[in-house]
């Protein structure tokens, strides 16, 4: 039979801002087969007796297996057909075989040792019984009789359909693997040497859904996830597959978190074509002749070196800002340092009002957001295809992105985000 093992990670939009704890993320895996594999399964292990005893008014009765048991799924309850074949005895006589069907239910759930349980309810017969059978002087009502020899049926049937779906799924063999192998940073991009790192810490499990002949056990791996550029961070110590819960409802949201850095180096290169040996001003001009970034106190700093009305050292200070209501990382309190601008005060006052602030403001925007796509780029590297474990691999998407406080350092901006989006695992 087919049995596929789907992991689905939903990466949703998150409101919290990544400057504080990122919440746990749940990888979702659902373990899921058919109605009609199902039924394979147990018809193999079915016996063709299932029942040989006494009956009542001093019959004797056997119940053969008469064909392969029907099993179907919907509303959350597994439902099986037992077709039979009764065979009522006393003394000399007996019966003709009699036809019926015996019709059960189950429902199944997981226990906190990963075994599955169910449990198995008799529900009647088919319609296609006799209403009364001669047994030589008898007069035999089989509907009613039939109601002594279901339980000794369904004590025999309930362990075979629990066996045949633990073999079947080995639901604890399936998982205990992809634990483990969670606790170990995964190479995303080989060239920038960055990894994912997940923190797993339990497992949850949803109640079994059994819907339009479809079988489905959903599973929540809550761990922390985040993406790491550098050497390959330490592995955490694996813990054991721990059993088990079964809340009424599990968080599937994802957080995906990374860091971007944006190098100073890079916004030199970016401001080069818009500040080097361009000139700002009207009635009164400067030409920048060089530049260059750094930071001091939470800013960055940009340097200028200029000749024509003024000639000498301007500074320009930007701040990055972060926007929860918009998103957006930003530059603002773009403005000249007037602590070393001396005579430019009053003297100068026309460089204040000129171009050149506007500009350098436009192009750090503008540099930020180009980084962010490709922050968004390497986050769906992350998720679009990534092997996992020798047999699961990580397919999915990256549809945005959730900014937080940008922390300047000495050669960078370093910006916190969080991806949103959705994936998959696939096993082969």
């Amino acid at each position: 039979m087919l049995w596929r093992l789907m992991f689905v990670v939903l990466v949703l939009f998150s409101t919290v801002s990544i400057s504080q704890a990122v919440p746990l993320s749940s990888i979702n895996l659902s373990v899921e087969t058919t109605a009609a594999d199902l039924s394979a399964l147990v018809n193999r292990s079915l016996p063709q007796e299932l029942y040989k005893g006494q009956s009542s008014l001093g019959t004797s009765v056997k119940v053969l297996r008469s064909g392969p048991i029907l099993i179907t799924a919907n509303d959350n309850f597994i439902y099986l057909t037992l077709p039979v074949q009764l065979t009522f005895s006393y003394g000399l006589y007996e019966s003709y075989p009699l036809q019926a069907g015996l019709r059960f239910k189950a429902r199944v759930s997981v226990a906190p040792d990963w075994r599955l349980k169910s449990e198995l309810y008799y529900t009647g017969l088919s319609d296609n019984l006799a209403d009364t059978v001669k047994l030589g002087l008898l007069s035999l009502k089989p509907k009613s009789m039939v109601e002594g020899i279901t339980q000794p049926v369904q004590r025999l049937l309930a362990p075979i359909i629990d066996a045949r779906i633990n073999d079947a799924i080995l639901l604890r063999d399936k998982v205990t693997p992809l634990w483990q192998q969670a606790f170990s940073p995964v190479l995303v991009n080989k060239e920038f040497s960055t990894w994912l790192k997940l923190t797993p810490q339990r497992i949850v499990i949803s109640p079994m859904q059994a819907v339009n002949n479809q079988i489905r056990i959903s599973l929540g791996v809550i761990t922390g996830a985040e993406i790491t550029v550098g050497p390959k961070p330490a592995a955490a110590a694996v813990r054991a597959l721990p059993p088990v819960e079964q809340p009424a409802t599990f968080d599937k949201n994802f957080h995906l978190q990374l860091v971007t850095d944006i190098f100073f180096k890079d916004l030199v290169a970016a401001l080069h074509p818009v500040l080097l040996d361009k000139t700002f001003g009207e009635d009164k001009k400067i030409t920048v002749r060089k530049f260059n970034i750094e930071s001091s106190g939470g800013r960055l700093n940009v340097n200028l070196t200029s000749t024509g009305d003024f000639e000498g050292e301007l500074t320009v200070l930007a701040r990055p800002v972060y926007n929860p209501q918009t998103n957006l990382l930003t530059f603002e309190d773009v403005d000249f340092d007037t602590r070393n601008a001396g005579w430019l005060i009053s003297a100068g006052s026309w460089l204040f009002s000129s171009k050149i602030r506007s500009t350098i403001k436009e192009k750090l925007d503008s540099a930020v957001a180009d980084q962010l796509v490709k922050a968004r780029t390497k986050a769906s590297t992350a998720l679009s295809s990534l092997q996992l474990t020798e047999r699961a691999r990580l397919v999915g998407t990256v549809r945005s992105l959730t900014l937080g406080d940008a922390t300047v350092l000495t050669d960078r901006l370093s910006i916190h985000v969080v991806a949103q989006g959705e994936a998959g695992l696939l096993l082969k």
